[in-house]
């Protein structure tokens, strides 16, 4: 019996509609697989995913070489992908970033076509308005164009759209199962698939899904939005160590406009303690929730810290959750002969989707990873059992 598809990918996000794009230009036979935005959180019942937004920072600076190569190899085509969907999604709106490792961030960036370069207090505030204490120990640099913001959600329509006119089909349906055959695999998904091979972009959703226990923490997160009325041009900022005794990182990206017509600031991160899901319920329950109410205050207290001069004229906050492996590189590998795994981007994945779905698309092709420059071992899946990271307490 012919399997349906050579490859079915399980995952509509942004690592997974690059992956089908990648595959399906390469006249590779694929299906993507997997449910859509929920109209409503407060009753859905998942899966769940964090790029139902409208902006995520993009930059090629990163203190990590890998981050680094994957974003400016993902940025470069930008433009390609833009161009042939007719879907822009993409705004070089610049990022500041105080850091205490800012040197090997700016070489990084420096070294694969970034423009980068130190900035002091007094340039950033006059130039966008955010005010860094004389007290924070870090320094700061600035990153020019092509930092700046994409749009996630006009990034995946972008990606499903190219994909589609490639060949690939789509299935508009969560993936709940996945059954080994003699041949392939069949999928559970409100109808009957069948597929020489899966490929999981499935974030905090995959372990499961793929049936092993691999060694992901799924941190549950706040993010929180604010209206801002006129002021300066804000770029996307980031700080690896906030002033905040509750905060452990924050980003933020600039004021968009969002669907309900507001512009707003989103600012996330890591509030501290950190929250982590024991099991998809409790993904669910946070999403149902709307996230925490509580988490709110830090990140409302440090935008009012940063941005003196900003006037709110609102607030909002929504859930999230974040996959994260222990080496805060996204786990791309094979987990059985017939399961692919792309997932785990440790927050940092949305500027650098499309060449983590080129990898996983190239892998899944190939059966071998044919990358001469990153190496193979960076994100080979790695079981619970065989990493530091343990089960929420």
């Amino acid at each position: 019996m012919t399997n349906d598809y050579e490859v079915a990918v399980i995952g509509r996000g942004m690592i997974g509609a690059a992956a089908a794009r990648h595959l399906a230009e390469s006249d590779t036979t694929v299906v993507l697989i997997g449910s859509g935005e929920p109209a409503d959180y407060t009753n859905a019942a998942g899966p769940f995913a964090s790029h139902y937004d409208q902006g995520r920072i993009t930059r090629i600076s990163s203190a990590s070489e890998v981050w680094a190569e994957l974003a400016a190899r993902s940025i470069a085509r930008y433009g390609d992908i833009a161009a042939r969907s007719g879907v822009s999604f993409h705004e070089p709106r610049g990022l500041a970033q105080t850091s205490s490792d800012t040197q090997a961030s700016i070489d990084n960036a420096l070294a694969r076509g970034g423009n980068a370069h130190r900035v002091d207090r007094e340039w950033l505030r006059k130039t966008t308005g955010i005010a860094v204490r004389e007290s924070h120990p870090g320094e700061i640099f600035y990153e020019g164009a092509p930092a700046g913001v994409i749009d996630p959600r006009r990034l995946v329509a972008a990606q499903t759209l190219l994909a589609q006119r490639a060949g690939a089909h789509i299935v508009d349906a969560p993936a709940t199962k996945i059954h080994s055959r003699r041949r392939g695999v069949s999928i559970d998904c409100g109808t009957a698939v069948s597929a020489d091979q899966v490929l999981l972009a499935t974030g905090a959703y995959g372990a499961s899904l793929a049936g092993v226990d691999l060694a992901i923490e799924r941190r549950l997160r706040t993010i929180v939005l604010a209206e801002l009325g006129a002021g300066a041009e804000i770029p996307t900022y980031i700080d690896d160590a906030p002033e905040h005794d509750d905060l452990d990182e924050i980003y933020w990206v600039p004021p968009l406009l969002f669907p309900d017509g507001r512009t707003m600031l989103k600012i996330g991160g890591n509030s501290l303690p950190l929250i982590a899901a024991e099991s998809d319920n409790d993904i669910t329950a946070w999403f149902r929730a709307g996230g925490s109410e509580a988490e709110t205050l830090p990140f409302q207290d440090t935008i009012r810290s940063l941005l003196p001069d900003a006037t709110i004229t609102s607030w909002d906050h929504k859930p999230c959750v974040v996959t994260y492996t222990d080496a805060e590189l996204p786990y791309i590998g094979q987990v059985d002969d017939r399961i692919i795994v792309a997932l785990g981007a440790s927050g940092s994945g949305a500027k650098s989707s499309d060449e983590l779905g080129r990898l996983a698309a190239a892998l899944t092709r190939s059966g071998g990873w044919t990358d001469s420059v990153l190496d193979a071992e960076q994100f080979h899946p790695r079981l619970r059992s065989e990493s530091s990271i343990r089960p929420p307490e």
